[in-house]
């Protein structure tokens, strides 16, 4: 019993000082910490990274027994020639870690990610040179040998929350945007074969090729569970729905990578028949006026693919898309509009 009333004295001791150290060394040394990181940001990264040590918080209450740092209003900046454009900026990020694994495990679990209004903006211009190509060379040409850790690294859950993504390629040319996008997932990675969960929600999704709008300012929505094994090599859709304004399809099946080819089996067909429902796909189509829409038939959309990919190898896959009693005699649409 004293040497149990012993341990539990020792971890009181070590937690009151962790707590003691969050609260007080970046109140102490706020500007010694300020320069040590834009040092090291200067040696690596090509670009202005703004950001505040006011804005960095560490506490251990807010969800005990984890440790939340939090870091508020950072931002990523390429230079000439995308001066003024940012990279990736973001009202806040949080970062949850068990408070035991700190203190004694080989293994840094994370058991949250938070992103909160991240925003995203890829540039490429015509001669390929990129805004996210900031990391300076490493000039370090000592090789060394070791032997393998035994650390490894885990995740609970991670959250993006009205998240903004843009990458406008002109060396394509190719513009897409993602606007209000809120992401959640979940999955072990330190487990040898696990299911990743994940539930993805745009409310505005557009897609242009040279120019044209292929796809405008639409809705978009994925909920996926995907069996992940074979050391991340075969990925097993178990429950999966993608979807585009009305327009949802469902996955079964498998793929899996290999050293030099893809193998597969996947099937999708969709989850309603209302012919309605490709409608919402035209461009302009989906607005408050569509409610009104009256369109008759039912559609039945499918496709397989199944065998190999590789430099030698194609796999056998087929498209189906039977539209029923969507057309009128003199072969017009049956849509009419109240």
């Amino acid at each position: 019993m004293k040497a149990l009333k012993k341990i539990f004295i020792g971890l009181g001791v070590v937690v009151v000082l962790v707590i003691a150290a969050a609260i007080i060394l970046p109140i102490v040394f706020k500007d010694d910490i300020k320069k040590a990181i834009d040092d090291e940001i200067a040696k690596s990264v090509n670009a202005d990274v703004v950001f505040e040590v006011d804005n960095f918080s560490l506490s251990m209450f807010s969800n005990f027994p984890n440790i939340t740092a939090e870091i508020k209003d950072l931002g990523v900046f390429n230079r000439a020639p995308f001066e003024g454009v940012p990279l990736f900026v973001i009202d806040k990020f949080a970062v949850e870690i068990n408070l035991k694994d700190v203190l004694f495990g080989n293994q840094l679990r994370l058991k949250g990610i938070t992103l909160v209004n991240p925003q995203i903006n890829v540039q490429v211009m015509k001669d390929g040179k990129a805004n996210y190509d900031i990391a300076i060379p490493s000039t370090d040409t000592v090789q060394t040998t070791s032997e393998p850790s035994s650390f490894s690294f885990g995740i609970d859950h991670w959250e993006v929350v009205n998240g903004e993504l843009i990458y406008d390629d002109k060396s394509l040319p190719f513009y897409t945007s993602l606007k209000g996008l809120n992401h959640t997932g979940s999955g072990d990675f330190t487990d040898k074969a696990f299911d990743l969960k994940t539930v993805t929600k745009v409310d505005t999704f557009t897609v242009a090729y040279d120019g044209t709008e292929y796809i405008s300012s639409k809705k978009a929505m994925i909920d996926m569970v995907i069996g992940i094994s074979e050391d991340y090599s075969k990925y097993i859709f178990k429950e999966n729905t993608a979807s585009l304004n009305d327009f949802a399809l469902g996955f079964d099946g498998w793929f899996k990578m290999n050293a030099n080819s893809y193998d597969m089996d996947i099937t999708y067909k969709t989850k309603e028949s209302s012919f309605k429902t490709l409608l919402s796909l035209v461009p302009g189509m989906y607005t408050p006026s569509f409610n009104g829409l009256k369109a008759s038939g039912d559609l039945q959309f499918s496709g397989m693919a199944k065998g190999t990919y590789s430099d030698t190898q194609m796999p056998a896959f087929n498209l189906t898309a039977l539209v029923k009693d969507g057309l009128n005699e003199s072969g017009t649409s049956r849509c009419s509009r109240n």
